[in-house]
């Protein structure tokens, strides 16, 4: 009993270790980011952008680090989820209930990639292929034929608090405010969306259902052994990924002030870096601190594209370039690290 007891609190003395690292961790980057910005004169919109698109982050860590499932299916849940949100919100549906069917919507995508995976026993990859070919179609049937939605003049959740926010701002602060209302109004309440989702998710994830799909995408085998359905939970899982991806297209559109039928291309890559980004600053243990560091790695990625641009004085033109540079030092920088670390210990070793 004594030695269950000592092995009990050294756990959760390693825990609480790992916890505050990883939060002294997150302080640290949050001092370093907000230098670079201030001496790079990087608006803070670029943390707007990535709120805007954490989520997709997260739907890419949930596919391929919880589920093991290469699926590309991020680049058509995102801009159908945009898209349905446009057309609802055009249409004088609230914006919250935009969102939500914004979510149905991806989801709906997910469960596509998955059936045709489990049905007609094709890999992920190459299903996933063929639900965002597909998703080109739908995306622009959902728009009604039309390849674009401006959504000026329509409430979002952005234009519907603006006036009051910005009056708010303008009077506790000053004049100067007014420039970065919009901005701010943007981190707010997107900010606070992801928080939600994010709380949300690693509570569901802890649940019977929870843990039945993250042993999926580790031992399909045991999951079969314990009589659960492992097709079951990883359509469940792409579902709920590509979910979040749609409600990530929904907020892009709202902040965007328009949807696109191509808004998610190249998104997948994008999601990716944020993955990586995150695990390699932030080195998470635990699946909440894992949820969190693709969130900070959407973020970081946003504002080290746009550091890029205002460092060099870049035109808006060579976004997708600048986008493809921060990806490459986003992956390839762990690998060209983990090369020198070998060669070190083998120069090291030969020395001696």
């Amino acid at each position: 009993m004594t030695a269950t007891t000592a092995a009990s609190e050294t756990s959760s003395e390693g825990r609480f270790s790992a916890t505050r690292a990883f939060l002294v961790r997150g302080i640290v980057l949050a001092i370093v980011i907000a230098g670079f910005m201030s001496l790079g004169n990087v608006n803070i919109g670029a943390i707007g952008q990535g709120l805007g698109y954490a989520l997709a982050g997260v739907c890419v860590f949930l596919t391929f680090r919880v589920l093991g499932f290469v699926d590309l299916t991020v680049d058509g849940a995102f801009p159908i989820g945009g898209a349905v949100c446009a057309v609802l919100i055009v249409s004088g549906v609230r914006a919250e209930i935009a969102i939500l069917a914004a979510f149905a919507a991806g989801a709906g995508t997910g469960l596509a990639t998955a059936l045709i995976d489990i049905i007609f026993k094709i890999e992920g990859l190459l299903a996933s292929i063929i639900v965002i070919t597909a998703a080109y179609t739908v995306n622009l049937h959902i728009m009604g034929g039309r390849s674009n939605i401006p959504l000026l003049g329509e409430e979002t959740l952005i234009s519907r608090h603006s006036k009051e926010f910005r009056t708010w701002l303008v009077e506790q602060f000053g004049d100067q405010m007014r420039r970065q209302s919009t901005n701010l109004l943007e981190i707010a309440i997107f900010g606070a969306i992801v928080i939600i989702v994010l709380i949300l998710l690693y509570l569901f994830m802890r649940t019977e259902i929870g843990l039945a799909i993250r042993a999926s995408g580790k031992n399909p085998q045991m999951v079969r052994a314990t009589g659960l359905n492992h097709n079951v939970m990883i359509a469940i899982g792409l579902m709920l990924a590509n979910g979040l991806a749609g409600v990530a297209g929904s907020m892009v559109v709202q902040q965007f002030g328009f949807a696109d039928v191509s808004l998610g291309f190249g998104l997948i890559v994008r999601g990716l870096a944020a993955v990586i980004i995150g695990e390699v600053l932030m080195r998470p243990r635990s699946v909440g601190q894992l949820l969190v560091a693709a969130t900070v790695g959407m973020l970081v990625f946003d504002i080290s594209r746009a550091w890029i641009f205002s460092a060099l004085d870049l035109p808006t033109t060579d976004i997708q370039f600048v986008s493809a540079l921060v990806v490459l030092a986003a992956l390839g920088a762990p690998r060209l690290y983990d090369r020198w670390k070998t060669y070190r210990q083998r120069h090291s070793g030969g020395a001696q």
